[in-house]
Parts: structure tokens; sequence; C-alpha cells
């Protein structure tokens, strides 16, 4: 990549729903190992349900939005963020990046679009449930002010459990 410019962050629209939804399962599966199998039952779960329709659970609400990150003119990171119960907080979901152009400071863009959007609809923290074999997701919410509040085991014997990570960032306003 040439440098941010040639990345553009923007609302979802509707003839992005193939690409997001290509994009979220290809990032879950290319860290699944040996849950694949269950990492694919989530997957399809997600995609039937927010996922299938992004402007009724993300866009519908005036606190919530969906973006995805273009890269000369091709889709390649998303992340949406949602209301949660607490007023004050905001749900940063369904982040992922292309692993074409990872490490290239798209994550770290679609964080920043969150955090503003945030501030400006009067949210003071952002949280957010990651799993533990996203470990280089892990450590770039790490890197962005996330901290753990809390870690869980998901999933039942005799298959691998898969620890549940909760962060969350207080927003400086």
């Amino acid at each position: 990549m040439s440098g941010q410019s040639t990345v553009n962050i923007r609302p979802f629209v509707p003839s992005d729903l193939a690409k997001v939804h290509e994009l979220f399962a290809n990032g879950l599966l290319e860290f699944a190992g040996v849950i694949e199998d269950g990492v694919r039952r989530y997957i399809a779960k997600a995609l039937k349900d927010d996922l299938a329709d992004i402007p009724t659970h993300y866009l519908s609400d005036p606190r919530g939005n969906f973006w995805v990150a273009e890269f000369y003119e091709s889709v390649v990171g998303i992340v949406g963020i949602q209301p949660t119960e607490k007023e004050e907080e905001a749900e940063l979901r369904r982040m992922s990046v292309s692993s074409t152009v990872r490490r290239q400071g798209i994550g770290r863009r679609l964080l920043e679009t969150t955090e503003d959007f945030c501030l400006e609809k009067g949210y003071s923290r952002i949280g957010l449930s990651t799993v533990g074999f996203l470990q280089p997701a892990l450590a770039m919410y790490r890197r962005h002010g996330y901290t753990t509040v809390k870690e869980e085991p998901y999933g039942d014997p005799p298959h691998q459990p898969v620890t549940v990570h909760y962060l969350v960032k207080e927003l400086v306003i």
C-alpha cells in the first residue's frame, strides 16, 4: 500500500454486502485451526443474524453505524458500532481486515473512525468481545488502549474451548 490516502473509509451501502460477508468469514477462518467446524457454525449464525441485514441492525439507530474500508475501490475492511443497554457505552462489532492489506494501518483507521463517531454520539466507552485465537486482533486492540475486563471459556467439552475476551476503552472527551 503506497499510503493512507488510497484508503477510503465510508459508510456501508447494500452493494457491499457480499464482500462484507466474505471478509467476515475469511477473517475468522484464517485463524480457526482445529476448531474450524465450530467457527463455521458461528459464521453461519452471524451471516443469518445481524450481518444479513446491516441497515436494520447497525444503521437504523442514529447511535450505530457500519463502515467499510476501500483500497483501490475494493472493500478490504469492515467494522460496526451498536448501542448497548448502557447509554454511555457502544459495542464495536464485526471488525475484519483482509489478509492482503493487514499491518498497513487500515485496522487503526477503522478504530479511529469508530472512536470519532462514538465521541460525536456522546459515548464515553467502547466495549467489544473477541476470541483468543484471534491473537493479532487482541494485540491491535490492546495497542490502541483497549483493556481486558473479563475472560471466559466458550464451548462444551470434549471440544477445545475457546476463550472469549471482553475489552473496553474509555474515550477521552
